[in-house]
């Protein structure tokens, strides 16, 4: 006859099994069916690591800011290439971002122009979690691709390139550390200089 000890240890290892089971059940459904704002599921192609993102084009032309990637390996033709608008860094406002030595100096809340790699990936910003699927730009500056989910058709952040989740997540899953490049050009257009001359023109000045 067991005692009541085995029964508790037998039973106690069965349920433990069996949440265990449910815990696991649940993150593979919240992988698959996420509910949170800002969540998408996984956007990995079946192919990586041999299919990946080559490129990350960001083009700094206002309104637009287009992201486009070009891909690299085997089944590159299955592959979203974009282009997805984007919101980059809005400078301080009395600062020059489109140009090239001042969007790199570590405080001018620029996006840094220029070509590089990405150097590595986060699940979020720190100080705002809700921005996810973070790839970074520029390590040391924290300056990344990373989800919003409201994308300005202006620059708007403090150097940071603001995609809409599905884009960011897409950069996130296929890129590759220190072989994925980035390139960053156009022209950057002061958000400031923006809202003045839509002012104006509201005014009925400087139509």
């Amino acid at each position: 006859m067991r005692t009541l000890a085995q029964f508790v240890r037998r039973w106690g290892l069965e349920l433990a099994l069996v949440a265990c089971a449910a815990h696991l059940g649940w993150l593979v459904y919240a992988a698959a069916y996420p509910n949170e704002p800002g969540m998408v599921a996984s956007q990995r192609n079946s192919g990586f690591p041999d299919t990946y993102i080559g490129r990350i084009h960001l083009e700094l032309t206002s309104p637009n800011h287009y992201v486009t990637l070009t891909w690299a390996g085997p089944d590159t033709a299955r592959q979203d290439a974009g282009p997805f608008p984007s919101s980059p860094g809005a400078g301080w406002g009395t600062n020059d971002c489109n140009d090239s030595v001042e969007s790199n100096c570590p405080d001018s809340r620029c996006t840094p122009k220029g070509m590089r790699k990405v150097e590595g990936f986060t699940d979020h910003l720190e100080d705002t979690p809700q921005h996810r699927y973070v790839t970074w730009i520029d390590k040391r500056r924290a300056i990344g691709f990373h989800s919003c989910m409201w994308v300005e058709r202006y620059p708007a952040s403090a150097g940071c390139v603001r995609l809409e989740p599905h884009a960011a997540r897409l950069i996130y899953d296929n890129s590759i550390v220190g072989k994925t490049e980035i390139v960053i050009d156009g022209t950057w257009t002061n958000p400031n200089v923006r809202s003045r001359e839509q002012g104006a023109k509201s005014r009925g000045i400087g139509k």
